[in-house]
């Protein structure tokens, strides 16, 4: 008797991997962090993502729904500027955000994800990174969008450690990298 070998096809494709971190959805660039995390968060001197709705405290907002460029704005940054960045994650350009305030007193606020192309740039540059412990960051949807439930836990990444206020430090699981 002989044995045929059986080909196997594979009953789908295997996606590949999003490695720049975008979303499909249009409207991502316009949802809020949460009230709870921007009150734990603490003030800063600027927000080059925020919007009219924004929970977070900062001295100067610029607003990406009202057309002010943050990633332009980086230039006029000094070194020891505390800057909290949410930024869109459309079209790659969480990356672009990464480079142009790496050399700020950062603090930004995006997924734990080890397995995109911007991560290990913002990772060298990091002093403390800080995970909500018990539970998922779920930003609020812009008016008429219906709330979305996060399956990436997010984090903040800080260039500074002292910079994480004492609020954040104990809701969260933090350590240094460096």
């Amino acid at each position: 008797m002989t044995t045929r070998a059986r080909t196997v096809k594979p009953t789908r494709s295997r996606k590949p991997a999003n490695v720049r971190g975008g979303s499909g959805d249009p409207d991502r660039g316009t949802w809020c962090t949460p009230a709870w995390l921007a009150e734990k968060l603490g003030p800063f001197d600027l927000d080059p993502c925020s919007n009219p709705r924004s929970h977070v405290q900062a001295t100067t907002k610029l607003s990406l729904e009202t057309g002010d460029d943050g990633l332009k704005h980086s230039k006029f940054c000094l070194d020891d500027e505390r800057v909290f960045i949410n930024p869109p994650y459309a079209n790659g350009a969480v990356l672009q955000w990464v480079r142009a305030y790496a050399h700020t007193r950062f603090c930004f606020l995006l997924r734990f994800d080890p397995s995109t192309d911007w991560f290990v740039e913002l990772y060298r540059s990091t002093a403390l990174i800080a995970i909500p412990r018990g539970r998922r960051i779920n930003f609020e949807p812009p008016p008429g969008v219906p709330a979305s439930f996060q399956t990436f836990p997010h984090a903040m990444f800080y260039a500074r450690v002292e910079d994480a206020s004492p609020a954040i430090l104990r809701a969260c699981i933090a350590w240094r990298p460096r």
